[in-house]
C-alpha cells in the first residue's frame, strides 16, 4: 500500500548597448573564415559576403553563430534589395535610414534595437510584410515554410520553427539566400496597415471586438485576444464546457474537451477582459510561446513589475524563486508561468485586462459557494492538462476524494492550522478511511494563500514533491477548497488509486 502527502507553505504574493553595422574594414570570402569551414552555413555565408550584403570581422572571423539584431538584419534585407532610397552612410544613428525605407513601406518592425530584442519570429513577420503585409505570428511563420523561405528549424512546422530562439548571422544570411531564390522584390504593405510595432507589444492592446484582433494582438490564446466579442469567442471556439466565476468577478468560459489545448476565457459585458492557458496553443507578437525560456521572454520585455499601482495602493509582486513574472503590456497585465523542473521554460500564460485587474482592490477573492466550486474544477483541469501536455493520462475525478479534501481544507480554515494532520492527529489517509475510500495507493497535495486555483497549480507544479503526486501513478483525484481562516483560502487534493 503507497502512501504519500507533501506540505505546500504560503505561496509568493502577488502583494543600450547597440551593436554596431555589420561591416569592417577587413572582408574575407567565406572560405577564409576561421570559424565557417564547417558550419552548415558556410555556402549561405559566402554567398552573401561575394554579394557585400554582410562582412566578416578584422580577427578573421565571421561568428556565425553571433545574434543578429532588429537593425543589422533590416540592413543586410536592404542590401539584398537596394531600393530607390539609398541608406546614407553618415546617417545619425547609423541604422535610421533603413527604418525610414521601412516604415515608408509599412513593413512590420519592432524599432529596438538590440540583438537580445530580437528573434526569429520577428524576422518571419518582417519578411512576411514585404510580400503579404502585415500578419499575426503563426501565419507569418505558415508563411515562409510554404513557399520555401524557411525549412524551419528543429521541424518544417510553426511549432519547429521555433520563433522565440534568437536570430544568428548564419541564419540571417540563409533567410536572404532563400528569399533571393523566391522572391524578386520587396512590395510596401497595403495602406492601411502599421508598420512599427510598439515596443510594449505589436500593435498592442485590445481590437475593440472588430476584425480578428490575434492579427495584431500582443497575445493570443487559440486566436483569441483581449477585446474580442463573446459571439467571436464562440464562434471560433464553439460554447464552452463550463461558465466559472472567477476572483476578478468576470466569467471564464472554460474549454476543457480537449485537455492537450485547454483554455480559459474570461467574458465580461460581453467582451474577452482575460485569458489564460497552460497549453501549446498561444503566443505573443514577440514570438514567445509555451516552452520560450525564461531568458527569452526577459530579453522580449524586460524585467518584470515590482507593483501594480490601484489607486493610491501599491500591490506589491513577490515571484518567490522566479517561478513567474507579470508585466503591464499595453494596458493588459500579463504573466509568464516558468517551470522550473523543466530549465525554466514558460508553461502558461495569463491575461488580465487592465480595468478588471485595476478594479479588483483586494488580493484576496470574496469567497462564496460558486468560486470555491470553480477553484476545485479548474484545479482539477489543470492537473490533467499538465499530465497530457506531459505524456500521462488524465486523472478521474473522484467525488468521494473530493469530499474528504474538502473538509480537509474547511477544517484547516476553521481552526487555523496548515498541516496534512490534522489536530486530532489524523492523517490524509485516516481520513480517506473515515470515509469509506479504500485504495491501494494513496497521496495528498495541500496549499494555502493562492489568489486563484491557476496559481496554486503552478505553485505545485514547481515543488518537486508536489509535482510527483500530480505527475504520478495514482487514478483518480478529488479536490477541495474552502475561504477563511488565518491564509484566506486552503486547497487539498486527494489522489488515490482504487
Amino acid at each position: 500500500m503507497s502512501k504519500r502527502w507533501m506540505t505546500f507553505g504560503l505561496a509568493s504574493l502577488l502583494t543600450l548597448s547597440l551593436i554596431a553595422p555589420l561591416s569592417s574594414s577587413t572582408v574575407l570570402a567565406a572560405s577564409g573564415f576561421k570559424d565557417t569551414a564547417r558550419h552548415w552555413g558556410a555556402k549561405a555565408i559566402e554567398w552573401a559576403v561575394d554579394r557585400h550584403i554582410v562582412d566578416g570581422y578584422e580577427d578573421g572571423t565571421f561568428r556565425p553563430d553571433r545574434a543578429v539584431s532588429e537593425p543589422e538584419f533590416l540592413a543586410m534585407l536592404l542590401r539584398a534589395y537596394p531600393m530607390q532610397t539609398g541608406a546614407d552612410a553618415n546617417a545619425s544613428p547609423w541604422y535610421k535610414p533603413y527604418y525610414e525605407i521601412a516604415g515608408a513601406n509599412r513593413w512590420t518592425v519592432l524599432n529596438q534595437y538590440e540583438a537580445a530584442a530580437y528573434n526569429r519570429g520577428a524576422v518571419a513577420r518582417l519578411i512576411t510584410s514585404t510580400q503579404q503585409g502585415t500578419l499575426n505570428l503563426n501565419d507569418s511563420v505558415a508563411y515562409l515554410l510554404n513557399n520555401g523561405l524557411s525549412q524551419g528549424k528543429t521541424a518544417a512546422t510553426v511549432e519547429g520553427y521555433r520563433a522565440s530562439d534568437a536570430l544568428s548571422r548564419a541564419e540571417a544570411v540563409q533567410f536572404l539566400m532563400n528569399m533571393k531564390s523566391k522572391v524578386t522584390q520587396l512590395k510596401p504593405a497595403p495602406a492601411g496597415q502599421a508598420g512599427a510595432d510598439k515596443q510594449n507589444g505589436a500593435a498592442a492592446g485590445s481590437s475593440g471586438g472588430s476584425g480578428d484582433s490575434s492579427q495584431v494582438a500582443a497575445v493570443s490564446v487559440r486566436g483569441i485576444a483581449v477585446g474580442d466579442s463573446a459571439a467571436q469567442v464562440t464562434a471560433k471556439l464553439g460554447q464552452p464546457d463550463r461558465q466559472d466565476p472567477s476572483e476578478y468577478g468576470f466569467i471564464w468560459y472554460i474549454y476543457n474537451q480537449d485537455y492537450a489545448s485547454y483554455a480559459q476565457i474570461g467574458i465580461d459585458g460581453g467582451k474577452v477582459v482575460a485569458l489564460y492557458s497552460p497549453s501549446d496553443n498561444w503566443h505573443t507578437d514577440r514570438a514567445i510561446q509555451d516552452g520560450a525560456a525564461k531568458s527569452t521572454v526577459e530579453r522580449q520585455y524586460g524585467e518584470p513589475l515590482t507593483y501594480i499601482l490601484k489607486g493610491n495602493t501599491r500591490f506589491m509582486m513577490n515571484y518567490g524563486d522566479g517561478e513567474y513574472g507579470s508585466y503591464e503590456i499595453g494596458g493588459d497585465y500579463v504573466t509568464f508561468f516558468y517551470d522550473v523542473h523543466r530549465s525554466d521554460v514558460v508553461t502558461g500564460i495569463q491575461v488580465i485586462g487592465g480595468a478588471a485587474e485595476k478594479a479588483m482592490a483586494s488580493f484576496y477573492p470574496k469567497g462564496s459557494e460558486a468560486l470555491r466550486k470553480a477553484y476545485e474544477l479548474q484545479s482539477f483541469d489543470l492537473a490533467n492538462a499538465a499530465r497530457v501536455k506531459l505524456g500521462l493520462p488524465a486523472f478521474v475525478w473522484a467525488e468521494d476524494a473530493a469530499s474528504t479534501s474538502r473538509k480537509h481544507s474547511s477544517d484547516m480554515a476553521l481552526r487555523d492550522y496548515f498541516d496534512h494532520t490534522n489536530p486530532s492527529g489524523q492523517s490524509p489517509f485516516d481520513r480517506m478511511k473515515q470515509d469509506g475510500i479504500a485504495y491501494r495507493a494513496a497521496a495528498e497535495n495541500i496549499a494555502a494563500g493562492q489568489s486563484s486555483a491557476i496559481f496554486a497549480h503552478h505553485g505545485w507544479m514547481n515543488s518537486a514533491g508536489h509535482r510527483a503526486n500530480l505527475l504520478g501513478e495514482t487514478k483518480r483525484l478529488g479536490v477541495g477548497v474552502a475561504f477563511g481562516g488565518k491564509m484566506k483560502v486552503y486547497y487539498t487534493q486527494n489522489f488515490y488509486t482504487p
